[in-house]
């Protein structure tokens, strides 16, 4: 076989194979040069005729994107963890409805209690004020684990790749307390649309952006909204237990719309800012239905996985400025 043709380096002057594009001494890029034809260095100009290599190299800025922008708002919440306060607030809740069945049982009123001996089948009894008394306990107990799984959210949950902690203080919830007592006490319950905006607003206060030292979420709803989605619920219950619950997704969705339109974020000079949120209801709807009906049909294992999975859609649908 013949010998390789050699050419010089226009680098380094060295000898080296005529096809090679690479340098193996100084480990210069060569090309032919597009006016002549000689080997140059890539990037320089040709002694000869002026020509050059004719490469092009694209910044890395201008090539186009891969996929979708990054969200915003992300969640690693496991659904293994949520399982735990999920069952807890259902076994409250189904108490809850048990001692309102029990209640309107010893009811002085026949109408409410032909109710539960037509439909209940349930023995009157005298514990009439207990049965209400246990019920309100277990409606703020059930509200109780409600915020606690919010927590377990936020907890769980980036703002522009920033960790979200939600804290907890005792001097907060006192107060709360307190207030809960003096305003149902003196408005006979009809206080409490406003006392449900002031535990938001209390709640979200206390969740802080790690990396941004004391900045802390905060949140604008109203009494005044929750008193018109309080009748709203109330008016599509019926409807929903009617349909064997799959109206409830309705429900939720109002609630939900309303908690997420109403989520104030600092930005990066500690302003609070409502974040733009771009879910609709036809694409949320069809999300919890589907969790809704694999929830029935585990028996109830699957509502973690559900959950999770709503959660993780409204952030990916919720824009932080």
């Amino acid at each position: 076989m013949g010998a390789v043709p050699l050419k010089d380096c226009p680098s380094c002057g060295s000898r080296i194979p005529e096809p090679a594009a690479t340098c193996t001494v100084c480990r210069s890029g060569l090309g032919r040069c597009s006016g002549c034809n000689l080997w140059l260095v890539i990037g320089t100009e040709c002694f000869d005729c002026g020509g050059s290599t004719a490469i092009r190299i694209r910044k890395a800025s201008a090539a186009p994107a891969d996929g979708p922008p990054p969200s915003s708002m992300e969640i690693d919440a496991s659904p293994m963890g949520l399982l735990p306060l999920l069952a807890l607030r259902f076994l409250l809740f189904a108490g809850f409805l048990a001692c309102v069945a029990v209640g309107i049982a010893g009811a002085p009123f026949p109408q409410l209690a032909r109710i539960t001996d037509e439909y209940l089948r349930l023995p009157k009894a005298d514990g009439g004020p207990v049965a209400w008394a246990a019920a309100a306990s277990l409606l703020v107990a059930v509200g109780a684990c409600g915020t606690l799984i919010r927590r377990y959210r936020l907890n769980h949950t980036q703002l522009l790749g920033k960790p979200v902690e939600a804290g907890f203080s005792a001097g907060a919830l006192v107060m709360n307390l307190l207030l809960t007592v003096l305003v149902l006490g003196l408005t006979a319950g009809l206080g409490f649309p406003w006392l449900y905006a002031r535990y938001r607003r209390s709640f979200y206060r206390g969740c802080r952006l790690t990396a941004r030292g004391q900045a802390t979420l905060d949140f604008q709803g109203a009494g005044e909204e929750v008193l018109g989605r309080i009748a709203l619920t109330l008016l599509l219950l019926p409807f929903a237990l009617a349909t064997g619950g799959l109206l409830f997704g309705v429900i939720s969705w109002i609630w939900l719309k309303w908690d997420q339109t109403n989520l104030l974020v600092p930005d990066k000079h500690g302003q609070n800012r409502s974040p733009k949120f771009t879910g609709t209801f036809g694409a949320y709807y069809g999300r919890w239905l589907l969790g809704w009906l694999l929830t029935l049909v585990t028996a109830g294992i699957y509502r973690g996985w559900a959950k999770v999975s709503e959660w993780r859609w409204v952030a990916s649908c919720t824009q932080v400025a």
